[in-house]
């Protein structure tokens, strides 16, 4: 009887700690939940526009090996991506969220842990 009662909490705590961890890159506007692989045009049109935006370079490198087995050089292409995080402010009884865009396609979703204004 223990052991169930045992195995019925850890249970419990494990899916709450798997909820947890599926709703952790999301967000709701509306009655749309914005995920990971949205665009920046779907989410500001489901979202509005956002309160703070920043924006930044990321820069990619691509080694790729040129030639046959007895050449040794390879080629590097970079590539500068484009990325925005923007900052929601949803009032003072919410979370804020940073939605982190790469190349215009949402790619981290972080609540922030402290209220709006």
């Amino acid at each position: 009887m223990r052991y169930r009662l045992l195995d019925a909490c850890l249970f419990s705590a494990f899916c709450l700690i798997g909820a947890h961890h599926a709703w952790a890159d999301t967000m709701r506007c509306g009655d749309r939940v914005i995920a990971d692989g949205e665009s920046m045009a779907t989410v500001r049109a489901f979202c509005g526009p956002p309160t703070v935006v920043q924006q930044s370079v990321k820069v990619s490198a691509t080694t790729t090996p040129a030639g046959d087995a007895t050449n040794s050089q390879s080629h590097t292409v970079s590539a500068a991506v484009p990325v925005e995080t923007w900052t929601y402010d949803r009032g003072p009884n919410m979370f804020m969220v940073n939605i982190r865009f790469v190349d215009g396609t949402v790619v981290a979703i972080t609540t922030l842990h402290e209220y709006g204004h």
